[in-house]
């Protein structure tokens, strides 16, 4: 029985927003504006306290101070997962003299998932207070859905590291295949999968496999 690799998916479910958040960086980032408001809020905390809040709240760039530094803790993050996920990804493989018969290799999933999620969340407008709760609900909603489903390897940065993505069917599956007859997804590097090779694999979660030809 396969166990889920629920860090590996997280991870990758990070790192698909890595464009998102370079573009809403581009759009709000403003570091001499954002500097000054930060010296202002400071200057004003220490004279009036919890008040500062308010103040910095009905502040009209104070929605896209927010969305600027989450874009930058996001990025930092998603640099952090992509220098790691080398050697995330080669590490716990399993390999039991398997073949598989490859069903289909799209190559427009990282468009579709720009597409999809990446650009209607970039044209939320955040400047109102309103707007932001909206947009980091909209965003909290894509991340939970994307974690509880399996269309997190639709990831564009995966295909900008050269990942190929193909779906595929065991032809003589190990005994910890529960559904041989099912149609899986899998993620190699670079090189195509030779069907008639035997592979290397590691699961994610939601039928997702990392592949190596063995």
């Amino acid at each position: 029985m396969q166990t889920d690799n629920l860090s590996l998916k997280r991870s990758l479910v990070l790192q698909s927003f890595a464009p998102l958040f370079l573009l809403l960086t581009i759009k709000h980032l403003d570091i001499n504006l954002h500097l000054k408001l930060i010296y202002k809020f400071i200057d004003i905390w220490s004279k009036t306290g919890i008040k500062a809040f308010a103040i910095a709240i009905n502040h009209t760039s104070f929605g896209g101070f927010v969305v600027s530094v989450i874009s930058i803790i996001w990025l930092m993050i998603t640099i952090m997962i992509a220098l790691g996920f080398n050697g995330i990804q080669k590490a716990g493989f399993k390999s039991a003299g398997e073949q598989i018969i490859i069903e289909d290799s799209p190559n427009d999933s990282g468009a579709t998932f720009l597409v999809t999620y990446v650009l209607p969340l970039l044209t939320d407008d955040v400047e109102s207070i309103r707007g932001l709760i909206v947009f980091l609900t909209m965003l909290i909603m894509v991340v939970l859905l994307l974690t509880r489903s399996n269309t997190f390897y639709q990831n564009p940065v995966l295909a900008a590291m050269k990942y190929r993505t193909f779906s595929f069917k065991f032809l003589n599956p190990s005994n910890d295949i529960t559904n041989p007859e099912r149609v899986y997804i899998g993620i190699t590097y670079k090189k195509p999968i030779v069907e008639e090779a035997v592979i290397k694999r590691k699961y994610i979660s939601d039928g997702v496999f990392v592949i190596y030809n063995d």
